[in-house]
């Protein structure tokens, strides 16, 4: 029943008081117009009447001490904080209140000048009142203003965040202040840009343009303020004193954005001032591929023994987060991103829909070359300075300080990592450069940390995301043929090969490569298609990474048209001692197969001109037996004779010796006839 106004008057509630048989319902409203009750606070809209208790006629007052007891011996647990009220007016006050510089005070600024007042407000009351001391100050009887001053010290700032001195003179002060100027005393008389309102606009031109200078930098305010007043003489400008007016013009809100770009960078300026994007990531696998190159962050030792870091190219599947594809490299280039993305497509099995890339030069030689357009649906760059747009970027930030972190000799995160944690033990990296892993060992390590990274949990769904990845399905990422893997990643010679004799041979990179064509499944040689095509040209295509077999092409008027497969020709020894089992026999069977062809193209020769008695013996002489070939050719028997005549002639290879042992004379050669 009893209660304190807001203004910390004990009070009793009026409903009790009726409801108690003190006094009626209509002797109550009679005794409230005589002013017998004095009503503090109006019932009505949820609040309780209250009347005040001191001024109540001594017959009531007694009753109601009677019934409810005396009310000052209940209020021995009243402390500081109960008469620490919020007050509407200062929060009215400061919510209205307009700067110089036509703005309204900040919230954060608001929130504390109110807090000030309510507590000067409780200040005051318990300095006025005897009781409020007694209890609020639980009856010390130490100096009243040191006792304040130590509470209002200890108050909670989390819950009463005000600025009020702690030095128990400043604070009495301050309280006999605050009873003069009132709201006001609290906002700074520097504060907005009162202070600033002092430099005019030539002035603030050049204060602008002093802090934005990329060359000649301004360290700091204390410097600017220097130049600034240098200037101001030479220029009839107000001087100034205090730094706080440069301060408050250059982070004045309309201000800032002008020059922060240029002392922090463009990309400090998008993270600070541009809005992003809020943007769903793919929710099935092949529908968008990340890549990009950065360093890993493990440091090697090279064969000179000198310590080192290298570059990684990766592609990364970012619905999954699963890593696709990498290549290790001195340096981003082109061959690079051609070989993470070649492994990509063949782990993947499929088309991207779409692959993201930055504007590297590697990057930009591959898009230019219409590589990224040729494996996947859409390219697009990424925005430049825009690395939260790159989800690569946070999931490689995350590879590197869970897994690559796991090694004593990483390298950290970069330099601007502001973690403990982000750092290296340099003492012992630098106390063990022997120990460092060789660049092969650094390699089989890498691949190490990349496979638990696909195996371990996504951080989304809780599965592995290497599941997540096989077990999803994207009906726009066709599956890739071996078609068009050549067609992806076989380089085309730009200048046509000619099959000779000896088959197709090229050189690349100063190495030469000889191929031929063979029967399908067999190692035989294709001899009809060797026969039919020497100094046929071709255009060819070939795997870099795999020389053992190359695509042979015809040039049309619509384009390149598959001819055949080709594979490095086999080499087999000239002597039987480095021979092995299979060398011999293939020797044989393909001297056979190049004796039957030969036969085989004389045969149908013979049978055209014999068709047309076009051959030898139709003009009465003798057609030569193939050298070296054991002939199934069938002979006449009208021509057995001159047959027979023709073996006792010198054969051509006793010929052909005794020519090389002859002396040069013209005149014998009739004689080895």
């Amino acid at each position: 029943m009893f209660e304190y106004s807001p203004d910390n008057i004990l009070c009793v509630q009026a409903s009790w008081i009726v409801e108690s048989g003190i006094v009626s319902a209509p002797n109550y409203k009679q005794l409230c117009s005589r002013g017998h009750l004095k009503k503090i606070i109006k019932g009505g809209n949820g609040r309780k009447a209250l009347i005040q208790f001191d001024t109540m006629r001594s017959d009531i007052k007694n009753k109601v001490i009677e019934l409810a007891g005396d009310p000052y011996a209940k209020v021995t647990t009243i402390t500081f904080t109960d008469y620490i009220e919020q007050d509407q007016k200062a929060y009215n006050f400061y919510r209205n209140y307009t700067l110089d510089n036509g703005e309204a005070l900040p919230e954060k600024n608001i929130k504390e000048y109110c807090c000030n007042a309510a507590v000067m407000n409780a200040i005051n009351t318990i300095i006025n009142s005897k009781l409020a001391q007694r209890k609020a100050l639980a009856g010390s009887k130490v100096n009243v203003w040191e006792k304040i001053t130590e509470i209002v010290a200890e108050l909670p700032k989390h819950t009463y965040p005000h600025t009020l001195p702690k030095n128990q003179r400043i604070l009495r002060n301050k309280v006999k202040q605050y009873l003069i100027d009132g709201y006001i005393l609290f906002i700074h008389k520097s504060f907005g840009s009162k202070n600033a309102e002092k430099i005019n606009d030539e002035a603030k031109a050049f204060v602008l343009a002093c802090w934005t200078n990329p060359v000649k930098r301004v360290a700091n305010y204390t410097q600017l303020l220097k130049i600034y007043n240098q200037e101001a003489e030479a220029q009839d400008w107000k001087l100034i004193k205090s730094e706080q007016s440069l301060i408050n013009f250059l982070t004045d809100p309309k201000i800032e954005p002008l020059w922060w770009a240029n002392r922090f960078g463009e990309l400090k300026f998008k993270e600070k001032f541009t809005m992003p994007f809020k943007t769903a990531l793919p929710s099935m696998r092949d529908s968008l591929w990340y890549s990009d190159g950065t360093k890993i962050n493990m440091y090697y030792q090279d064969s000179n023994g000198k310590m080192k870091t290298i570059n990684v190219y990766e592609v990364m599947d970012s619905y999954s987060e699963v890593f696709l594809g990498y290549h290790i490299s001195e340096k981003e280039d082109y061959e690079s991103g051609y070989q993470a993305f070649k492994m990509a497509i063949k782990t993947s099995g499929h088309r991207p829909y779409q692959v993201s890339f930055d504007n590297g030069s590697g990057n930009k030689k591959l898009h230019n070359g219409g590589f990224f357009d040729k494996i996947s649906h859409l390219a697009i760059k990424t925005q430049p300075y825009n690395g939260k747009s790159k989800t690569i970027e946070s999931a490689f930030g995350r590879f590197q300080t869970q897994f690559l972190a796991q090694e004593w000799n990483w390298t950290g995160q970069n330099i601007t990592a502001t973690k403990t944690s982000s750092h290296p033990n340099m003492e012992f990296i630098l106390a063990n450069p022997d120990k460092l892993p060789t660049l092969n060992e650094l390699k089989a390590v890498y691949l190490e940390k990349r496979t638990q990274w696909n195996q371990a949990l996504h951080p989304k769904t809780g599965k592995p995301r290497i599941d997540m990845y096989f077990e999803s399905i994207n009906p726009d990422a066709p599956v890739v043929t071996p078609f068009q893997i050549v067609d992806f990643f076989w380089i085309e010679r730009n200048l046509p090969i000619t099959c000779t004799s000896s088959g197709v041979t090229f050189k690349e990179k100063k190495i030469q490569y000889d191929y031929v064509v063979y029967q399908e499944n067999s190692r035989a040689i294709n001899q009809e298609w060797h026969l039919k095509n020497v100094n046929q040209k071709f255009h060819i295509k070939f795997d870099p990474d795999d020389m053992s077999l190359i695509y042979l092409y015809k040039k049309t008027p619509l384009g390149l048209k598959f001819v055949t497969a080709a594979e490095t020709k086999i080499e087999i020894h000239r002597g039987q001692q480095e021979q092995e089992d299979w060398e011999a026999q293939y020797y044989r069977d393909q001297i056979e197969a190049t004796k039957q062809t030969r036969i085989d193209i004389r045969n149908k020769t013979e049978e055209n001109l014999q068709k047309h008695n076009m051959n030898a013996e139709s003009y009465g002489y003798t057609s030569p037996n193939l050298k070296g070939i054991n002939s199934n050719r069938k002979i006449k028997k009208d021509q057995s004779k001159k047959s027979e005549l023709a073996k006792q002639k010198t054969d051509i290879a006793q010929y052909q010796k005794k020519i090389s042992e002859a002396v040069l004379n013209p005149e014998s050669i009739y004689d080895l006839m």
